[in-house]
């Protein structure tokens, strides 16, 4: 098992489920009623012939939290496709804006996608916890890589948005903006 698993699972329990058996199917239908929350990333109407997907398991537990993490949502013309981070930073624009000038783009050195996902997926649970408090109903939460990664290049977006001038691509630390930064945070008070 890898260094990297080992991590991201300690001190977790888990069991494998056959979604092909009857049986595994009715345990996992049994483990839902009594959930919180339940996070899944396969790919958009693909849990409906196991009887797994949201509009099932909403009937079994009204106030599951049920949270689909997908590449590129549940619907629009590229939700059948699987979405890795790698594929998902070069689509939506942030290879373009990293590494240097007169380079090709680069990855970043981080899975960053998948990161902001998870967090963003996380945010909203949190708030479809909260706001069962009120309401005892559970929701449905959306969240694709794409619709993230966009979200992350926001000022980006807003820029040429609101200048009207196209961006200006990869600048690597000689950008006008990062210099600024380094000086607001270096200068004596």
């Amino acid at each position: 098992m890898s260094l990297t698993l080992h991590q991201v699972n300690r001190n977790k329990k888990s069991l494998g489920l056959s979604f092909k058996t009857p049986t595994g199917i009715s345990i996992l239908h049994k483990l839902v009623q009594k959930c919180d929350v339940l996070v899944e990333n396969y790919l958009p109407g693909s849990l409906a012939k196991y009887q797994l997907d949201y509009a099932t398991i909403c009937k079994l537990n009204p106030s599951l939290i049920y949270a689909s993490v997908t590449g590129y949502g549940q619907t629009g013309p590229y939700s059948d496709r699987a979405g890795y981070d790698v594929m998902v930073e070069a689509e939506m624009g942030l290879m373009h804006i990293t590494g240097e000038r007169d380079r090709p783009p680069v990855k970043v050195g981080v899975a960053v996608t998948d990161i902001s996902t998870g967090m963003y997926t996380a945010i909203g649970v949190l708030a479809a916890l909260y706001s069962r408090k009120e309401t005892g109903l559970g929701q449905w939460i959306d969240a694709s890589l794409s619709d993230c990664q966009v979200a992350g290049l926001a000022n980006i977006a807003s820029s040429c948005l609101v200048t009207g001038k196209k961006d200006s691509g990869r600048w690597g630390t000689a950008h006008g903006r990062s210099k600024l930064s380094w000086v607001a945070f270096n200068t004596p008070r």
